[in-house]
């Protein structure tokens, strides 16, 4: 090479030089002659060869560490994935157990409320139905008025208050009730557990079902104060008439009458965990209101009017009289009302007619049995307009005003007998003035 070639060619012809290859076979030497040219060419083919080798080799390598890194990253992922599920599922089984649990309290506390409800709805028809039949009685007692026939302008009422109010005194137990209900409510509160999502829920069920407890509670105490004061009314009215309230009112039964009332029927299981409280106050209150009905039944049957509600004046008063006839002191068992000739004679209250006919002495007369052991008689009568085993109610007409029998003019003679002995109808007529005065 001449030293004006380049320093590549230099290069090139320092490690590429021509070189001979020999070879001995069968005793005769070969050689062969390998140029710069091929030399190279064999390096290029060499390196070429070695760098696809190389270049194989790492991809292989690291393909292999990519796609393990590939399916570890997957792995995590998947994993990770799991993991959210897993807690996702966890928090939405804590939802919809919270959700069951709040829909079985609210559940619990509406029945529980429901069947309250219903029982005060019995108690307070029940109440409303006695009060609706007083009413009835006192409007049909006005229209006779007091014995000698005079009406009061004032009106009517249910029945007088015996007692005197105590507004103080009633704020006051109202006041007491009211603390001693929501201090019970407060102790039954809601035993589910609270949890950021549901105590603002369960707080405000819980206070709503303490205040529907209380006013509950505070109505059951009404209805029950109103019934004693009422009771206590007509065992006034009765004990005027001389005949003893005790004896018509039947021992209060110790079982528990919230559960053994009749009427229509009132699912009360959801009462078994239900307030003491409540139910001996719901048992008080049905005990009063069974003796209410008791009177009620007992004052409908007792003779409180006047056997005339037309215009009328006594003639004879009950007890020892001076015979009409012979001037005799004689003992006159009943009443003796003047009226118009022929004006209606009317029952005292409701029964059945026991007696219509004619009788030594009475003339024409009618007998009406009330029950209990009450009779009433009605005679002197001038027409009969009943007939035995006929059933009356209060002011039916039962015959007119005459002077049948041992009469010396124009009237009704009224008997009042309890178990065959007489009564002073006077008292029993103005015992009747007290369901209707004001």
């Amino acid at each position: 090479m001449s030293r004006k070639s380049g320093p590549l060619q230099r290069t090139i012809g320092r490690f590429f030089k021509e070189r001979q290859i020999y070879h001995r076979s069968d005793g005769v030497v070969h050689f062969i002659s390998m140029s710069s040219k091929t030399q190279i060419a064999l390096a290029v083919i060499f390196a070429v060869a070695i760098s696809w080798i190389a270049y194989a080799t790492v991809n292989v390598v690291f393909k292999e560490q990519i796609i393990v890194a590939n399916e570890q990253e997957a792995r995590l992922m998947a994993s990770n994935y799991q993991r959210n599920m897993l807690t996702q599922k966890r928090a939405y089984d804590e939802v919809n157990t919270q959700n069951a649990v709040l829909q079985k309290n609210y559940k619990d506390v509406i029945d529980e409320l429901s069947g309250r409800h219903q029982m005060l709805q019995t108690a307070v028809l029940r109440k409303a139905e006695v009060n609706r039949d007083l009413t009835d009685l006192s409007e049909q007692l006005s229209q006779a008025g007091s014995p000698d026939g005079k009406k009061n302008p004032n009106g009517n009422r249910i029945m007088v208050d015996v007692t005197p109010g105590e507004p103080t005194t009633r704020q006051s137990r109202r006041r007491k009730l009211k603390t001693t209900a929501g201090r019970e409510a407060s102790n039954t509160r809601s035993s589910i557990f609270r949890t950021q999502r549901n105590a603002s829920a369960v707080d405000n069920l819980d206070s709503a079902a303490t205040q529907l407890y209380t006013e509950q509670l505070l109505l059951l105490a009404e209805l029950e104060e109103t019934a004693i004061r009422e009771a206590e009314n007509l065992k006034f009215v009765l004990n005027s008439t001389g005949v003893n309230s005790e004896r018509y009112l039947t021992s209060p039964k110790v079982v528990n009458s919230a559960f053994a009332q009749g009427g229509p029927f009132i699912d009360i299981v959801n009462l078994e965990k239900a307030s003491p409280i409540f139910i001996n106050r719901m048992n008080r209150t049905l005990t009063v209101l069974n003796e209410l009905e008791a009177l009620r039944k007992v004052i409908q049957q007792i003779p409180l009017s006047s056997p005339s509600i037309s215009s009328r004046r006594m003639t004879s008063p009950f007890g020892v009289r001076k015979d009409p006839f012979d001037g005799r002191l004689r003992p006159h068992n009943g009443l003796d009302f003047h009226a118009a000739y022929g004006s209606p004679v009317t029952t005292t209250a409701r029964g059945i007619v026991k007696f219509a006919g004619v009788r030594q002495g009475y003339g024409r007369i009618v007998e009406v049995d009330h029950g209990n052991g009450f009779v009433t008689r009605y005679a002197h009568l001038r027409r009969i307009s009943v007939k035995k085993g006929q059933k009356v109610n209060l002011h039916d007409k039962v015959g007119e005003l005459g002077s049948s029998g041992r009469s010396t003019g124009p009237h009704i003679h009224y008997e009042i007998r309890l178990n065959g002995k007489p009564q002073d109808p006077q008292r029993f007529i103005e015992a009747g003035r007290y369901v209707f005065e004001s």
